[in-house]
């Protein structure tokens, strides 16, 4: 009598933390951010790179946080996810003439 092999289960994602930090100042901590938030939708990395139009390596260098990825690779990563960058001094309310703040 033939055995059947047991049923084979997808690997789960597990969550990453997100970074404990106020600022994303490093490559670093931008890696954390993106892991953390793709792996909170539970998308694989393989999933996740060809939704982005990167390469797996590529998107792993990113999330490892390799400062030498590019900028393109990055924002297509944050687009892919939903990711938006801000600062105060982008809103209107900070380019007013008596908001405005200088930058060196």
């Amino acid at each position: 009598m033939k055995q059947e092999a047991p049923p084979i289960m997808a690997k789960k994602v597990t969550v990453s933390d997100m970074p404990n930090s106020v600022f994303i100042n490093n490559a670093g901590i931008l890696g954390q951010l993106i892991k953390a938030k793709r792996t909170e939708l539970g998308i694989k990395l393989a999933d996740c790179a060809a939704l982005c139009g990167i390469g797996i390596n590529t998107l792993s260098r990113i999330e490892n946080g390799n400062a030498n990825c590019t900028l393109a690779a990055v924002f297509s990563v944050l687009n892919g996810l939903g990711i938006k960058l801000t600062s105060k001094e982008l809103t209107p309310a900070a380019n007013t003439s008596s908001g405005r703040k200088e930058w060196i």
